[in-house]
C-alpha cells in the first residue's frame, strides 16, 4: 500500500517510538513499498542494505548519506561554494571526511559575502569582529533545531530562521534529506560560514526529540493524503521587470508604480540604502497555469497604463541590465515542501531555463539562480526561488508555470530520473555545459512525457524544448509589452 512511512529506528539511537502514522523497523524481504518513504536517520544501513536496495520505488531519505560521507573534506567544500555557500570544513581524524569528528577552529573571511538570496546583498563584516558557533540539526527542509539560541544577536529570530533554512539547503544540494550543520556566524548576523557537516542527526535532548517526533508525524500525514488523492496545487508568482531610459539608465519603478498592490515595486538594497528601483506583478494564485499567464497579462497591461506617456522600455529576463538581477519566483499551495517537491522543480523547470537563458545570465550565479532555493510562506506554502524573470514572452511564462504544475503535482513520478542529482549535471548547470545539460534536458522531458498531465499542457511545454533543441535563447533586448502584444509607443535608443 503506498504512502507508508518506515523509520529505520534500529539505526538512530534517538529513541523515536509510537509517532503516529509511522512505521517503525524495516519493510519484510520482498515486500513491495513502492510509493512509501523510509527514513534514514543514523549510520546504521549502508548503501547495500537489502532494505535499502528493494526499494527502488520508494524515496530513501539520506540515500546518499554514505557516498557523500566519503568524501574528501576539499570536495565537500567545493560542492558548497558551487552552490553558493561559504565553506572551511575540517578532516575528520578517522577517514579524511569532515562529519561532526572536529571543528574548525579558523575565522570567517569577511571579505566574501554568504548565503546569496538568503543573508542578503553588500553584506561586510568586521575583521576583528567576534564569532559565534551555532550547530544545527535537520528534517527535511521545515524542521531544525539551532543551539545555542542565538538571544545575544539583534533579530535572534531571523537569525535562528535563516540559519535553519540555509542548513537545510546546504544539505539539499549535497543530495541528502536530514543531517547537522554547523556555523560560524559574525556578530553582526550577516556573515557566515559551514565549518562542518554530517549527513547524520546528532543532536540529543528533549526539545530536539519533540521537535523531530513532530516533524516525522506532519511528514507522515502529508505523504500519506498525497498517495491517496492526487496533488493538486495552486500557483502564485511575483516576476519583476525593470523600466529603462532611451539612454538605456534605470528608470525607478517607484515613479510610476506604487509599493503595494499587484502591479507595484519591488525594493533592493543598493549601497546600504533601501530603493525601489524593480517593477513586480503579484497575480492572484490559480490551479490553471493559462488563467495565471492571463492575470500576469493584465497585470502587465495596468503597469503599462501607469508609466503611458513616459519614455522607458520595459525588460526582463535574468540579467538584463548588469549588475541588476531578476527573480521570476513561483509560489505553490496545496502541496507539501520537501526535497522530492524541490528536486522535481529543480529539474523540470531550472534545467530548462538554464539552457533557454542567453550566456551573459550565467553571471548572476551563484548569489542568484541557484538550485535549491526555497523559502517557507506564512499561508502554508513556499516559494521557489532559483528561476530568472521569465515575463520575456507569454510562450515562455506558460510554459514555465506549466513545468512548475507537472513538477509539483507529479514529483513522484519524476523521482526516478533527475539528471541534476548527478554532481556531474550540477557542474554542468553552473558552468554553462551546454552538451551536458542538453542531454540532461531530454531525460527530464521524458520524464515529464510520462507523467498523466502532460497531455494537458504539452501545447505550453512543447514549444520550449523545441526552443531548446534549436539552441534558441530569449531576448532580454526586446520591449516585452512587445511580445505580450500590450499597445505602447515604442522608445528609440538614444
Amino acid at each position: 500500500m503506498a504512502g507508508r512511512v518506515w523509520l529505520l529506528t534500529e539505526e538512530n539511537g534517538l529513541g523515536l517510538s509510537g509517532i503516529s502514522g509511522v512505521l517503525e523497523g524495516a519493510p519484510g524481504p520482498g515486500e513491495s513499498v513502492g510509493g512509501d518513504a523510509i527514513i534514514r536517520l543514523g549510520r546504521g544501513a549502508g548503501d547495500s542494505d537489502p532494505r535499502l536496495g528493494q526499494a527502488r520505488e520508494a524515496w530513501v531519505w539520506n540515500e546518499k548519506a554514505n557516498e557523500v560521507a566519503s568524501l574528501e573534506a576539499e570536495e565537500w567544500e567545493r560542492r558548497l561554494r558551487r552552490e553558493g555557500f561559504v565553506a572551511s570544513l575540517p578532516e575528520s581524524a578517522e577517514s579524511g571526511a569532515p562529519g561532526g569528528a572536529r571543528r574548525s577552529g579558523r575565522r570567517l573571511r569577511p571579505e566574501r559575502s554568504l548565503l546569496p538570496g538568503v543573508w542578503g546583498a553588500g553584506i561586510g563584516a568586521d575583521r576583528n569582529a567576534m564569532e559565534s558557533g551555532f550547530r544545527v540539526s535537520v528534517f527535511g527542509l521545515g524542521t531544525a533545531l539551532v543551539v545555542p539560541s542565538p538571544i545575544e544577536f539583534r533579530r535572534p529570530l531571523e537569525l535562528e530562521r535563516r540559519l535553519a533554512r540555509a542548513s537545510a539547503r546546504a544539505l539539499y544540494v549535497l543530495g541528502l534529506d536530514s543531517g547537522t550543520v554547523w556555523w560560524r556566524v559574525g556578530r553582526d548576523g550577516r556573515l557566515g560560514a559551514i565549518t562542518d557537516l554530517s549527513p547524520w542527526l546528532v543532536e540529543e535532548g528533549e526539545e530536539w526529540n519533540l521537535l523531530l517526533a513532530e516533524g516525522l508525524e506532519a511528514f507522515a500525514l502529508q505523504w500519506r493524503k498525497e498517495a491517496l488523492e492526487p496533488v493538486r496545487v495552486r500557483l502564485g508568482a511575483d516576476p519583476e521587470f525593470v523600466l529603462l531610459s532611451p539612454e538605456g539608465k534605470i528608470v525607478p519603478a517607484s515613479r510610476y508604480l506604487p509599493k503595494r498592490g499587484s502591479a507595484g515595486c519591488d525594493s533592493m538594497r543598493v549601497g546600504g540604502t533601501i530603493r525601489w528601483p524593480l517593477g513586480e506583478l503579484r497575480p492572484q494564485p490559480a490551479e490553471e497555469p493559462r488563467e495565471l499567464a492571463a492575470s500576469i497579462r493584465r497585470l502587465l497591461s495596468l503597469a503599462a497604463e501607469r508609466t503611458s506617456g513616459a519614455a522607458v522600455r520595459f525588460r526582463a529576463g535574468a540579467a538584463p541590465v548588469r549588475g541588476m538581477p531578476l527573480g521570476g519566483h513561483l509560489h505553490v499551495s496545496g502541496a507539501a515542501l520537501t526535497g522530492e517537491r524541490l528536486r522535481a522543480l529543480d529539474n523540470a523547470v531550472a534545467l530548462p531555463l538554464r539552457l533557454l537563458e542567453p550566456a551573459e545570465a550565467n553571471r548572476r550565479r551563484p548569489r542568484y539562480g541557484s538550485l535549491g532555493d526555497f523559502r517557507p510562506k506564512s499561508h502554508g506554502g513556499f516559494e521557489y526561488r532559483t528561476p530568472p524573470s521569465w515575463l520575456v514572452s507569454p510562450l515562455l511564462a506558460r510554459g514555465t508555470l506549466a513545468l512548475a504544475k507537472l513538477a509539483a503535482e507529479h514529483s513522484r513520478q519524476l523521482a526516478g530520473n533527475r539528471p541534476l542529482d548527478e554532481d556531474g549535471m550540477r557542474d554542468a548547470f553552473y558552468e554553462g555545459d551546454r552538451e551536458k545539460l542538453l542531454e540532461g534536458a531530454e531525460r527530464i522531458y521524458r520524464s515529464i512525457q510520462s507523467t498523466p498531465a502532460y497531455a494537458r499542457y504539452r501545447e505550453d511545454v512543447d514549444p520550449l524544448f523545441r526552443a531548446i533543441r534549436e539552441g534558441r535563447h530569449w531576448d532580454e533586448a526586446t520591449d516585452l509589452r512587445s511580445k505580450w502584444r500590450i499597445p505602447h509607443v515604442p522608445v528609440p535608443d538614444r
